[in-house]
């Protein structure tokens, strides 16, 4: 009982740290947030915070590890099988995951941050495929199926990012159904 009223409070500590962190972070750039004005924000004092983390940027590498988590969990939530049946549902997790999560959202926003973060999401993007889905599409020989994921990825990253930038006007569901076009029949859009 002991134990499991700490990690309450251990993760609504958190949560207000984070939650603090999101709205600094639109306000202002990352490398300005002092620990001062987060913890003055999160209502927490500053032993607390470092109690938790080690500096600002810690707590920013605690949340993009948990979202890139959440992010491999959606993933592996659809078999083979599942994607055998069409991408369009996985797409369309991925879409609406890509919309709605405040911290990849933010993380688009930060022009310094924004390129590792599109590299360690096409690495993911990348591995999954690699590792569990190669069965989806036809068989060609290994340096050919790393040449056709360098452009799958690519390509499903890139329409996100695009999506994102042009302040996501399609629902995930367009957005899903046109990649699941593209990937199946490239530009032939028949």
């Amino acid at each position: 009982m002991i134990q499991d009223t700490q990690d309450r409070r251990v993760r609504r500590t958190r949560m207000r740290l984070q939650q603090a962190m999101l709205e600094l972070l639109k306000e202002k750039d990352a490398r300005s947030i002092t620990v001062r004005e987060l913890t003055q924000r999160a209502d927490v004092n500053r032993g607390t915070f470092y109690a938790h983390y080690k500096d600002v940027f810690d707590l920013l590498d605690q949340m993009e590890q948990d979202l890139f988590q959440r992010l491999t969990q959606l993933l592996s939530s659809y078999s083979t099988q599942d994607l055998q049946r069409g991408l369009t549902p996985l797409l369309t997790d991925v879409f609406r995951f890509v919309r709605d999560d405040p911290v990849l959202r933010l993380a688009f926003l930060d022009q310094r941050t924004q390129d590792s973060f599109f590299r360690r999401l096409d690495q993911l993007i990348y591995e999954k495929c690699q590792e569990d889905w190669q069965g989806l599409f036809l068989p060609v020989d290994q340096q050919l199926w790393g040449c056709c994921l360098d452009f799958l990825v690519s390509g499903a990253v890139g329409l996100a990012r695009g999506w994102m930038v042009r302040g996501f006007q399609e629902e995930p569901e367009q957005v899903a159904q046109l990649a699941n076009r593209l990937i199946l029949n490239g530009l032939s859009l028949s």
